[in-house]
């Protein structure tokens, strides 16, 4: 049976709709193009619909075509784990970290066979070194349909919940907040709360040079002044610094590449899924600059499950840089074939070249398996992306609506395989973290657990009125990273985890309209994600204050 699936994992469905049909592996035949968009959640929730297809067209022996409405899918697939969290944090009177205490509890909804919880004894210590860690970790079994991965599942969570804490012990101290963070960030030879020595840590500096070219100080005296001056308008402005690892144990890819004579043209299928995070053209780009070949001659072909067997899903953000690295190694064994004929037609073209092996009966085809293995204090993390921040907001006290006034971010991709694939995945990250933190609440039935919030006029993603008034992106100039491929650092994920940041903005901004009635100096506790209703009754609004000064 042949497969046309929408799924980030062609061996899953191999497998799932051979269990379904009760036949072998063998006997089913998947491919995926491309799709539209996916983010974790067609990981393994694709397997539902290529089952149900796969059943009937087996059962009426003609060809099925399967699919759900925007509604059915959101009422039915579970989404991005919510979480609750209690933390103690011990610290001394410059900020200093000595210990902290985390019960993390997921809701997982009715199983918990997807549960990123465990992400934060890799992520949770963000960049700071804390000497003392005790993490508890609860998987939740509620009413809900069971939650999924979703882009950057647990670690976006892990690094939010160690940024609450320092913006807690902060306030705490009457200090700025990324006083207290650069205070306690790693420096290299220090192990992380993974027990890993760190041996790449440049954030420091990285937050420093960048805490200036934001004009950070200046535009935080300047919130203060707008605050001063301004009753029901209210500034808040924050920085959000990110240690992220790359974790490539576990991860395994394939690569197929075929040169074609009469021509000399290249295809190649890779073992990852293209959802719009420009993988197709990063190892399309690989192979061109590995070959010496122009880009126009590589074509992409399907993700087909003979030519790509057993390759694992497409995400984690590891992907591109691994069927790449898997694309490198082919064309290392095909050039290994072709120089010794190349070497004697020293004029001649790529085409000729070509041909001149095919009539020498070469094989112009190879494959390639990535299964990257790394133990002792070069394990879980294989290298380590940085990133920073800055977020400023403007409130309207009065109704809770806010706009992202500016918003500078700076991501270390490393020699980057493709600067404008990455720059857009750095935006794409950036907003939809901004929705995830502010506008899209996700609201159930809490005795059946359905879904209320199943379409836009209740669910609230973020649209172009929401991208920041001024948002500049950069990617860190003069970086390299001889543990990546190419010289290159991951990028799809990373970026989202900075955008917490929004929400400390949106805090401090709550807190300028709280400090006009007394009530700013103690701590608050806030809920993401901060909508507009709850961003309102954040701010204490009272009748009795709505008078004429």
């Amino acid at each position: 049976m042949d497969v046309e699936s929408g799924t980030q994992w062609v061996d899953w469905v191999q497998g799932g709709v051979a269990q379904c049909l009760g036949v072998k592996k063998n006997l089913i035949n998947v491919s995926v193009k491309r799709i539209g968009g996916a983010y974790g959640g067609k990981i393994s929730r694709g397997n539902i619909i290529a089952c149900g297809a796969a059943l009937a067209a087996h059962a009426v022996n003609k060809p099925v075509k399967m699919f759900q409405s925007l509604w059915d899918s959101a009422k039915m697939i579970g989404k991005r784990n919510p979480y609750y969290v209690e933390y103690e944090a011990g610290f001394d009177a410059n900020g200093k970290l000595a210990g902290i205490i985390t019960n993390v509890y997921a809701n997982c909804g009715q199983t918990a066979t997807e549960s990123p919880v465990s992400a934060v004894t890799l992520w949770g210590d963000n960049g700071y070194n804390c000497p003392n860690w005790k993490v508890s970790m609860t998987n939740c079994k509620t009413n809900l349909p069971a939650n999924t991965w979703t882009r950057a599942p647990g670690s976006t969570e892990s690094i939010f919940f160690i940024e609450y804490i320092m913006e807690h012990i902060a306030q705490t101290l009457g200090k700025p907040s990324i006083d207290v963070k650069r205070a306690n960030f790693y420096k290299n030879g220090d192990r992380t709360i993974t027990g890993q020595p760190l041996k790449d840590f440049t954030l420091a500096e990285l937050t420093d040079s960048f805490l200036t070219s934001a004009s950070y100080r200046q535009r935080l005296q300047d919130a203060a002044t707008f605050n001063l001056n301004n009753r029901w308008r209210k500034r808040g402005i924050s920085v959000t610094p990110m240690k992220y690892g790359s974790t490539w144990n576990g991860n395994n890819f394939n690569c197929f590449i075929s040169i074609f004579h009469s021509g000399g043209t290249v295809a190649v299928s890779h073992g990852g899924v293209e959802m719009g995070q420009g993988i197709n053209t990063k190892v399309a780009q690989v192979v061109a600059y590995e070959l010496g070949i122009p880009l126009d001659l590589v074509s992409i072909k399907p993700n087909f499950s003979l030519t790509n067997a057993n390759a694992n899903s497409t995400g984690g953000s590891v992907t591109s840089e691994l069927v790449s690295l898997a694309a490198i190694n082919c064309c290392s064994q095909l050039k290994a074939r072709i120089d010794p004929i190349k070497n004697t037609m020293p004029n001649a073209s790529w085409s000729d070249i070509i041909e001149a092996c095919f009539v020498k009966t070469i094989d112009l085809s190879a494959r390639s398996w990535i299964a990257p293995k790394t133990t002792g204090d070069d394990a879980p993390v294989n290298y380590n992306t940085y990133g920073v921040t800055c977020t400023e907001v403007e409130l309207d006290v009065l109704t809770g609506e806010h706009q992202i006034t500016r918003m500078d971010v700076i991501h270390d991709c490393g020699e980057s395989m493709s600067p404008l694939v990455d720059v857009g995945q750095i935006e794409g990250a950036i907003v939809m973290g901004l929705g995830y933190y502010t506008s899209e609440e996700l609201v159930y039935e809490k005795t059946t657990g359905a879904l209320v919030t199943y379409s836009t006029w209740k669910y609230k993603p973020p649209t172009t009125k929401d991208i920041p008034i001024d948002f500049r992106v950069q990617i860190l100039q003069n970086s390299s990273n001889p543990s990546g491929v190419l010289r290159s650092k991951l990028v799809a994920e990373p970026p989202l985890c900075m955008t917490c940041s929004v929400v400390f903005a949106l805090r401090e901004a709550i807190k300028a309209a709280r400090d006009e009635i007394s009530q700013g100096h103690d701590w608050f506790q806030i809920n993401a994600p901060m909508t507009v209703e709850k961003v309102q009754q954040y701010c204490l609004p009272d009748i009795a204050q709505f008078t004429y000064n």
